[in-house]
């Protein structure tokens, strides 16, 4: 399995910006690294922010829901 970092600077490269990590799946970084080669593999931009639903969404951006 790449290494976050390595994953990352793919993305990057792929992209043109950095994947939007906001932390959800920091207590198993083996499926963000999946997740992010799946976005490469895929061409679809990784954004952990667009997975919550609008009252997460709110709810993160209001600082009430943390991970």
């Amino acid at each position: 399995m790449k290494n976050l970092i390595k994953v990352e600077k793919e993305y990057t490269r792929v992209f043109n910006k950095e994947p939007n990590i906001i932390g959800m799946y920091w207590n198993n970084p083996d499926l963000v690294v999946e997740n992010i080669i799946n976005a490469i593999e895929t061409n679809t931009p990784y954004d952990e922010y667009e997975l919550l639903t609008k009252e997460e969404q709110k709810a993160f951006d209001d600082g009430e829901l943390l991970f």
